[in-house]
């Protein structure tokens, strides 16, 4: 997430143009200030909005936002990286142009490091989210999985020579569930439900522990966000107690490529035959575990509607389910 003026300029995203018809249109530009989403109706500028914020790492698309006072708002439009084109943000209007959804603290739990917010009482009992602007810290941060630091970085600029981690809780030395929460924080989707705020979660906590916790029930969980059930009911889990950072480096920044995650699956699996697999399959093994035990699927919470059309693109994600799909593993 880019918080900082002209901050959109660094990731090159284009000028672009959404139709919703020849009367409806939203335009993109490029401007020495910035990057700017505009309401064009009947060929006239009616609304104008600044990008002042940028969601997403950019492997499938980005999310853009603007201040309105103290509130942050979700712009008309998403990018989509690898598609190379502009759609219509996920849940809008498929008919109009839309400024006027409120990206909430929730959002902001999981594609942020912290945010304060003030709620202030509306009329007939409305209740309004205003953020402490800021206090919005962007990005994720290494406290969201280590915990609070000030105490480590205080005792390890006062002692420089010592080398070990002081005041600082070891990821690794949790117990696995208490592993898989940390990353479940943030990867267990919309279904967890809290009274309290998940930065109040620290490492070495259960998701349990937050107040009115309730997680995802289902046999099918979506691919979009809800990587730790999915994972879940995995034998690789179950049985082989297989978790986020055996395939997952959180401190590298470039993605492998599947025959690094794949050297991980054959690690465990070194003696798996194969015999239903057809001859020119076989060669895969060694390079592309991945797309067979790991296939991309469609998500069904999530879709962008093209520009000059009612239809949506299914937003794709590979699934966390490690299994057999015998569909794939055949040939077919």
């Amino acid at each position: 997430m880019l918080t900082k003026d002209n901050s959109a300029d660094s990731l090159h995203i284009p000028d672009g143009e959404f139709v919703f018809n020849e009367q409806t249109k939203v335009q993109v530009k490029n401007r020495a200030d910035g990057l700017y989403q505009s309401a064009v109706i009947n060929g006239i500028d009616r609304k104008t909005e600044h990008t002042d914020m940028v969601f997403g790492a950019g492997n499938s698309a980005y999310t853009f936002a603007y201040w309105y006072g103290k509130q942050l708002m979700q712009m008309p439009l998403n990018y989509l990286t690898k598609d190379h084109q502009w759609v219509n943000s996920p849940g809008f209007p498929d008919n109009q142009i839309y400024f006027g959804r409120p990206i909430i603290s929730r959002c902001l739990e999981c594609h942020s490091s912290f945010a304060d917010k003030k709620l202030i009482q509306g009329p007939n009992f409305s209740i309004t989210e205003e953020y402490v602007k800021n206090s919005v810290i962007a990005g994720i941060d290494c406290e969201r999985c280590h915990g609070p630091a000030a105490q480590h970085v205080t005792f390890h600029q006062e002692n420089p020579t010592v080398k070990k981690a002081n005041y600082m809780v070891s990821y690794k030395k949790l117990a696995l569930l208490r592993r898989i929460d940390v990353c479940g924080v943030c990867h267990s989707g919309t279904g967890i439900k809290t009274v309290s705020s998940t930065f109040s979660f620290k490492p070495g906590d259960t998701l349990k522990t937050l107040p009115e916790y309730s997680a995802y029930r289902g046999e099918d969980p979506d691919v979009h966000g809800k990587q730790k059930p999915l994972l879940e009911a995995s034998a690789c889990y179950k049985i082989g107690k297989a978790e986020c950072i055996t395939c997952h480096d959180v401190h590298e920044n470039k993605k492998p490529d599947l025959v690094v995650y794949s050297a991980k699956c054959i690690s465990c699996h070194q003696d798996v035959k194969h015999e239903t697999l057809k001859d020119n399959n076989k060669a895969m093994l060694a390079k592309n575990c991945i797309d067979c035990h790991m296939p991309v699927k469609e998500s069904h919470a999530i879709g962008f509607q093209m520009s000059n059309s009612k239809e949506k693109i299914p937003y794709k994600l590979r699934t966390h389910r490690i299994a057999i799909y015998n569909d794939l593993v055949k040939g077919k």
